[in-house]
């Protein structure tokens, strides 16, 4: 052991990377290594300086700040343990504050009472069971206790639900960060100090939803382990994980953790037959009992060697048996009684090393073959994005020139590493303070809205604008940050606009999603913001309004149209998707149903309601009031603690005319929908929110000769004194509108057409459980033939749309 840990540090003395502690080595790797690895992948120089074999390590990286020198050894099949930053899972998880870290602690706390509880059950049942011959004296004394055991077990029950709710069913993201010894940065990895129950109870938790997400594999991982073995090479890292006990004693536990292949390692442990949070906490002496040995349930083996030993001298006595079950441990676990894995022993910078090895995880999995679910694919390309940012140095740059409020100092400046944390969702949100103006507070509410800023303008980057001298149809210059997402998303050229069927504005658009659904506790569907960014907003980037949220309000509160429609778009729309009680849903076909609130609408139609309601409310009772009190109510909510009428919190009370809440009346989508209605989006019906139109527009003034005037102010007759250039900027301008118009009016025709087939579908179904005979024939062809004119027209509006096409590819 002590020759390896001179090894180690002597190579990564002389390539120039900063080494594992002696503790990882010692307490972490060396207990988890293979039957001679030790041995093969150390040498001795003749100057008698112990160092690696050449063989046995290679740098990946080299001269960059994200060079890892990796050790390619064998491990014991039990030797690792699956990370918890699995970006498979990363929607499972909550954004660390210490608000998410008291409600999880309770959560533990009721998770342990409901064990009790249940144990405790099953003693009176058993108890029970056993007084049957018993006289009526015992007989009572055992229901009464049973009655009781069943009131606890309901009591601790209803609390871990509660518990559950309080944090949306997900639990605080693991906060894991690069460790420090003597002062110096090392190339391990180390989590905060939690109880020791806190700590099983989020491994567990990490096993569960790793296991979820394992059964979209089309075959049998655990029977590909057992027929084959393991083929890849997984990356491992060294992490400390410091945990306390009951009595206040304070553990460390250096273990293996895998990167890549965490499903590989949570399946080995499951075939060895044990859990990753005993390898981590320890395990219950009876299940590694030894020969001759006396077993003692209150002892607990935590040391990894010793764990290892036992584990092994077990396995090897069962498969010494000749008359061994072929379906036994020691049989079943032979393929993988060790594993190929490329150990990380040296890195040259620490403190990016956990945001390389995610990339390594993200990667992994976004090309790999698995499935992968939306939520966590939308996370992995953000997180892609974010290191891509920090690795091109422009991270705080773009941040303070676009997404900074007015008011922010001049000379503010940002550590991109902690704000990288941030917003990823693995640390808190204070290291964007700097972007706030030195009047506004930094509440959380003002920190979460700078997040949505700072995602909104990371992922539609501003294009500058075309140049005098730019020809038509020649090579746009798109600036320092389009490329960034580009080659992160791996999108087609600028050039080639949107795509084949809207590609980049929807992925995108998910992925913005993702990053903003890490601001809120209960998130909300990705395609609840379907369609409210266009093509523009890809193309040209979004500018965000740079006043306050407190200066927004307070125009609002003036009566300013454009202050309302921008909050609602860009400040109100996460609270609204990601609310308790949503707001604004995904409109899909997937909501029909008995328990769905509201009616079924697009988000872009819901999100027009609102913004028009400032200026043409459709409900007699929607007042500005009402309408600043809503707003504020959504974004202060997020950070309540408590609900309302029985409700998760989060939820608050409708308010009144006033502005006042409304007793019993709970702010949802069904009192969401009453006040804003749907509305026919047409070419009189056009959102006022559009900030792109705005913007053309003043590109369009731009390209006016001197001496022009203004088309659109203009009192004269447009036929008559229209010049050429003003005409182009009209049309131009107005078959911006017309598109967006007619796109509006398809989503709206889509919607119909599904709500057609859904109460189709509802029909037939009523039918044949009231066991009725089929409409009669004549109805029956009525609707026939409606259906298919309305197909026929379908059909005449595709040709038109080509031949629309042909003429805008002439433009």
């Amino acid at each position: 052991m002590a020759k390896l840990c001179e090894a180690v540090a002597n190579t990564c003395k002389a390539e120039g990377v900063f080494p594992l502690p002696e503790a990882a080595v010692k307490y972490g790797l060396a207990p988890a290594l293979g039957a001679g690895e030790a041995r093969r992948v150390v040498e001795t120089q003749k100057s008698g300086l112990r160092v690696l074999r050449q063989a046995a390590y290679h740098i990946e990286g080299r001269d960059t700040p994200q060079a890892m020198l990796f050790l390619n050894v064998e491990l014991h099949g039990a030797g690792s343990v699956q990370w918890l930053l699995n970006d498979r899972t990363r929607s499972s998880w909550v954004r660390p504050t210490p608000e998410t870290t008291t409600l999880q602690a309770q959560l533990v706390a009721a998770e342990i009472s409901l064990t009790r509880a249940k144990a405790g059950l099953e003693r009176a049942k058993e108890a029970v069971r056993s007084t049957r011959t018993a006289d009526q004296t015992d007989k009572d004394a055992a229901d009464t206790a049973l009655k009781a055991a069943e009131q606890h077990h309901q009591h601790a029950d209803d609390q871990h639900k509660q518990a559950e709710r309080a944090l949306n069913h997900r639990r605080p993201l693991p906060r894991i960060s690069a460790h420090h010894e003597a002062g110096r940065p090392t190339a391990a990895l180390t989590t905060e100090v939690l109880p020791t129950e806190v700590v099983a109870s989020v491994q567990q938790y990490a096993t569960t939803k790793l296991r979820e997400r394992g059964r979209l594999r089309p075959y049998d991982l655990e029977e590909s382990l057992v027929q084959e073995g393991q083929r890849d090479r997984a990356t491992v890292v060294l992490q400390r994980i410091p945990f306390t006990d009951p009595d206040g004693t304070l553990n460390e536990a250096w273990r293996a953790v895998r990167v890549t292949g965490n499903n590989r390692a949570e399946t080995c442990l499951k075939i060895f037959g044990l859990e990753a949070h005993q390898i981590i906490t320890g395990v219950p002496q009876p299940m590694l009992l030894l020969d001759g040995e006396k077993e003692d349930p209150a002892l607990i083996l935590r040391g990894l060697g010793e764990i290892l030993r036992r584990l092994s001298a077990r396995l090897n006595t069962e498969y010494a048996n000749e008359n061994r079950n072929i379906d036994g441990i020691a049989e079943r676990a032979k393929k993988i009684a060790q594993v190929p894995v490329r150990v990380v022993i040296g890195a040259a910078e620490p403190e990016r090393l956990e945001a390389s090895l995610r990339d390594l995880n993200a990667h992994d999995h976004l090309r790999g073959q698995l499935a992968f679910v939306d939520d966590e694919r939308a996370l992995a390309l953000w997180s892609s994005i974010v290191k891509a940012y920090q690795d091109s140095g422009l991270l705080d740059h773009l941040l303070l020139n676009h997404a900074a409020q007015d008011g922010c100092p001049p000379d503010a400046q940002l550590d991109t590493e902690a704000v990288a944390g941030a917003l990823l969702g693995s640390g808190p949100l204070d290291p964007l303070i700097p972007l706030l103006p030195a009047t506004e507070p930094a509440t959380a509410q003002a920190l979460r809205d700078a997040a949505t800023r700072c995602i909104t303008v990371m992922m539609f980057p501003p294009v500058p604008p075309r140049s005098a001298s730019h020809v038509a149809g020649t090579h746009r210059k798109t600036g320092r940050y389009w490329p960034i997402v580009r080659k992160s998303l791996m999108e087609a050229s600028w050039g080639t606009g949107n795509g084949k069927d809207g590609q980049k504005v929807r992925r995108r658009t998910e992925v913005w999603a993702a990053a903003i659904g890490q601001l809120f506790v209960h998130r909300g569907n990705l395609l609840a913001v379907r369609a409210v960014f266009a093509p523009h907003d890809v193309q040209e980037g979004v500018r965000p309004d740079r006043r306050s949220l407190t200066k927004l309000l307070g125009d609002c509160e003036n009566g300013d149209i454009q202050a309302w429609a921008t909050l609602v778009r860009h400040h109100l729309l996460a609270g609204l998707v990601n609310a308790p009680e949503k707001f604004i849903t995904s409109g899909q076909g997937s909501e029909a149903g008995d328990n769905r609130k509201g009616v079924r609408r697009t988000p872009l139609n819901a999100i027009a309601a609102l913004t028009r309601a400032f200026d043409k409310p459709d409900h007699p009772h929607v007042t500005r009031q009402l309408l600043l009190s809503f707003a504020r109510s959504v974004l202060q909510a997020p950070d309540a603690t408590d609900g309302v009428l029985d409700s998760p919190a989060g939820t608050f009370l409708a308010p009144d005319a006033h502005g006042h809440p409304r007793p019993d009346t709970l702010a949802d989508k069904e009192w969401f929908d009453d006040l804003f209605p749907k509305i026919a989006m047409g070419l009189n019906e056009q959102d006022p929110s559009n900030s792109d139109e705005n913007e053309e527009k003043e590109e369009q003034d731009d390209d006016l000769d001197d001496g022009e005037e203004d088309p659109e102010f203009s009192t004269y007759t447009r036929d008559q004194y229209e010049s050429q250039s003003a005409r182009m900027a009209r049309l131009r301008l107005e078959l911006i509108r017309q598109v967006k118009a007619t796109r509006a009016a398809l989503d709206a025709a889509d919607e119909q057409t599904q709500s057609l087939k859904s109460v189709a579908e509802d029909a037939r179904s009523a039918r044949v459980l009231a066991g009725a005979e089929t409409a009669p024939l004549d109805t029956i062809m009525l609707h026939l033939q409606d259906i298919k004119a309305m197909e026929e027209m379908t059909a005449g509006l595709s040709k038109l749309l080509m031949d629309a096409l042909k003429v805008v590819m002439e433009l």
